[in-house]
């Protein structure tokens, strides 16, 4: 009996469109506003003595489906991942895999909010490396005509 009521329910959800299913997503364009997304990557966090590393599981994810920023001490990660269906009448027997838009918000002290920060795509992990040494950066002083006081 269950197994019938699976092969109804799976009849049912393969003749909706797959975009009708989704139209209540939203894509982080303002990142202000948080706003509920189809999935949340994986997301691993280690430090060493000069580093930190976020790993993120991003399988699937082309490089320009996806950013990365800083903003009141917190990294933002959005994007999406597409799913590409084949053209012609499917069954689905599992589907386990999330697709569609995703945003992560992580946390990063503000001692750390303004060093070097690089983010990499690869091997379908993004792997963003924030360092720990804060370097002093010096400010040119200029005089009201534009030139460096300091020479």
């Amino acid at each position: 009996m269950p197994i019938q009521l699976i092969h109804v329910i799976r009849e049912i959800t393969d003749t909706v469109s797959f975009d009708n299913r989704r139209k209540a997503q939203a894509f982080c364009a303002d990142i202000d506003h948080y706003q509920t997304t189809h999935w949340e990557p994986n997301t691993d966090i280690i430090e060493s003595e000069d580093e930190v590393i976020i790993k993120i599981e991003m399988a699937g994810v082309k490089h320009g489906d996806v950013s990365v920023k800083v903003r009141n001490g917190k990294l933002l990660i959005c994007g999406e991942r597409r799913e590409k269906l084949p053209h012609r009448p499917v069954s689905f027997h599992q589907l386990e895999i999330s697709y569609g838009m995703f945003e992560k918000a992580i946390v990063i002290p503000e001692i750390l909010e303004h060093n070097n920060i690089s983010a990499t795509l690869g091997e379908g992990i993004l792997e963003i490396v924030i360092s720990k040494k804060s370097d002093i950066v010096e400010i040119p002083i200029h005089d009201r005509h534009g030139v460096d006081a300091n020479r």
